[in-house]
């Protein structure tokens, strides 16, 4: 399978493509809570709750797997994929002589006004935004070298993971707090399933602000902002640093190091997920989420390059190639399904019920992805993205 490792420079490493794909969709199935009911606020009432008393044990069950095997992790791994991308796009430009800084500021800006849009005229769970200005920070790093960045990226995280930790020993009392939360939970279920399209375009508003004060956008303050967002940078610079290191360019010439993580991975992040199943302390998820979604990367890596299931792995190669097209059809299809101005199902699925509506709306994106690229170079999203970054039309359709 030699043609499907690339080591040149301008050619495409086709195991991210894959890995892009599986993520989207892994989002996906995290994020149809968000979509199909307030999942925000509830989740500040812990697991039992007024809205959460109407779920079967299927739905407790299912929500468990999604938090054992998917949440975080797959966010986790699209901002790994985002690291390793801009040292791609980093490397491309300069073999061509180009300037990359400007470049990327320009592709920066172009994401930040694609998740604006998002964020307040489509679905308030937007993550463009916050990869933008991250993004932004992260060009600091771009000339560091493999081991600083995995040094920066272990050292942030656990800074990150500290206060967590310290808060795991004992439980603070908020009443008040839980109460506003119950009452911003039933607003929400009011405006999204039974309001008009300007109740629902006002609750979007208000939750997208909720959502930016918690994490420091709305209140302009850059450190608790970049303090909330250290997961998603600590995961650009491992991905930049798995690009300088050529990891995934070229795997077979790093198998021990690739097997050393495999290990790491499956040993730490199943051991960190059993105790939190066994503790239901949260600090275990946030410590081994990383190292679990490095166990999924390295098993992807070797199954698309050693076994036969290289094939069909292949079908979410075109969903990764529209990764971005296909997270805001995602967004644009749920909020059709769930809002009012829709089908109006906002707060009548629960996540037995959200799985299979999942599953439909990833076929649905797999089967368009590859009818799409049969005729074009890339998604019409990708499209505009790369045009506005450029600052000139690209051509889109595939030479006959």
């Amino acid at each position: 399978m030699a043609s499907l490792q690339p080591t040149l420079t301008n050619e495409r490493i086709g195991v991210l493509d894959v890995l892009r794909g599986i993520a989207i969709f892994g989002i996906l199935f995290v994020n149809l809570a968000h979509f199909s009911y307030p999942d925000m606020y509830l989740s500040m009432l812990g697991k039992d709750n007024f809205f959460t008393e109407k779920w079967s044990g299927a739905d407790f069950a299912v929500a468990d797997i999604l938090k054992f095997l998917i949440q975080t992790k797959c966010i986790l791994l699209f901002s790994f994929l985002f690291g390793f991308g801009m040292v791609v796009m980093m490397e491309r430009a300069l073999s061509k002589g180009k300037r990359f800084v400007s470049l990327y500021i320009r592709r920066l800006l172009a994401l930040f006004i694609f998740g604006t849009i998002h964020a307040f005229l489509i679905w308030d769970g937007d993550i463009l935004t916050e990869y933008a200005l991250l993004g932004l920070v992260f060009l600091l790093f771009r000339k560091a070298k493999p081991k600083t960045l995995l040094i920066w990226a272990v050292s942030l995280y656990l800074l990150f993971s500290l206060p967590f930790i310290l808060a795991s020993f004992h439980q603070a009392n908020g009443q008040e707090w839980a109460q506003a939360a119950i009452q911003q939970a039933k607003q929400a279920l009011h405006a999204y399933g039974n309001g008009s399209l300007k109740d629902i375009a006002e609750q979007r508003i208000h939750d997208r602000l909720v959502y930016m004060s918690m994490n420091g956008m709305l209140t302009y303050n850059p450190l608790n902002f970049f303090f909330a967002s250290i997961p998603y940078f600590s995961m650009f610079l491992l991905g930049a640093a798995a690009a300088k290191a050529r990891l995934l360019h070229q795997p077979e010439k790093h198998r021990k190091a690739l097997k050393r993580v495999w290990l790491s991975g499956l040993v730490i992040g199943i051991s960190a997920h059993i105790l939190y199943s066994v503790t239901e302390i949260e600090v275990c998820l946030l410590v081994g989420a990383p190292f679990l979604m490095f166990f999924y990367v390295t098993t992807i890596v070797y199954l698309y390059h050693k076994t036969r299931l290289a094939k069909p792995l292949q079908y979410f190669s075109a969903v990764g190639r529209m990764a971005f097209t296909n997270y805001l059809m995602q967004s644009i299809i749920c909020t059709l399904i769930f809002y009012h101005y829709g089908l109006g199902l906002y707060g009548k699925v629960y996540p037995a019920a959200g799985v299979l509506i999942t599953i439909a709306v990833c076929a649905l994106q797999m089967i368009f992805s590859h009818l799409w690229l049969r005729a074009f170079r890339m998604g019409p999203f990708e499209w505009l993205w790369r045009s506005l970054t450029y600052m000139k039309w690209q051509p889109i359709l595939k030479k006959s």
